[in-house]
């Protein structure tokens, strides 16, 4: 009688390396002594044959024979989508630059804006006291 293999589900933190993800599953128990819910998470390599599983997806694993020096592990189905959380990240970190440079332009306009009236006062206040301590 054939064993029965060790099935975890986890998500996919890294798919950066070819038909390898890193899954990692977060475990909650509470502390025997504190009584705290702890989480744990534990990271595994996993073989992905046809890269279908991207980042941020929720995988379902299948332990297997060694595949590799770290890889015991294969993928067996992918149960959900993800976003990508850093894709997200970053477009919103590019918004926000785009907001505070048109904002730097707003004030920088506003600053040369100002310079400008206070030299016209300047000038036009030479000029009305030039004729005026002439006469």
């Amino acid at each position: 009688m054939r064993e029965r293999r060790k099935v975890m589900t986890g998500r996919v933190i890294s798919d950066k390396m070819a038909k390898t993800v890193v899954v990692q599953i977060e475990e909650r128990h509470r502390h025997p002594l504190y009584g705290k819910v702890v989480m744990q998470a534990r990271r595994f390599k996993a073989h992905n044959e046809e890269p279908l599983a991207k980042l941020g997806d929720l995988v379902k694993i299948v332990e297997s024979r060694p595949l590799s020096r770290s890889k015991r592990w294969r993928v067996a189905e992918i149960m959900q989508r993800g976003i990508i959380v850093e894709k997200a990240v970053d477009v919103e970190l590019e918004s926000l630059r785009a907001k505070e440079d048109a904002e730097r332009v707003v004030q920088r306009a506003e600053e040369e804006r100002r310079a400008a009236a206070r030299l016209a006062k300047l000038s036009g206040e030479d000029e009305a006291e030039t004729p005026g301590g002439d006469e």
